[in-house]
């Protein structure tokens, strides 16, 4: 065998070891990323579990911000002072 067929025969060895452990460094990083992908989307849904909470409790306040207008407004009705409370124990 020459020497330059041996030096060629080392280079490709040493080629083929770099590669796989290119390979190897890929796909760890690779793992890395789907588990912080599958953390920002458990993130995203608690978020928007959160909105929608949210969204539901604006619209339950606007309701009864809506009703005490209407009251005021169509019925003359306004809230009695602290006099005119009366508290009943059973």
């Amino acid at each position: 065998m020459s020497r330059g067929r041996l030096l060629g025969l080392v280079l490709l060895y040493l080629l083929v070891i770099g590669m796989s452990l290119l390979v190897v460094a890929n796909r760890h990083h690779s793992r890395e990323l789907f588990a912080e992908l599958q953390h920002l989307e458990k993130e995203r849904d608690e978020l928007s579990a959160d909105w929608s909470r949210l969204k539901l409790e604006q619209s339950t306040l606007l309701n009864q911000v809506h009703v005490e207008n209407r009251s005021k407004e169509v019925l003359n009705m306004q809230k009695p002072s602290a006099d005119n409370i009366k508290v009943i124990r059973e």
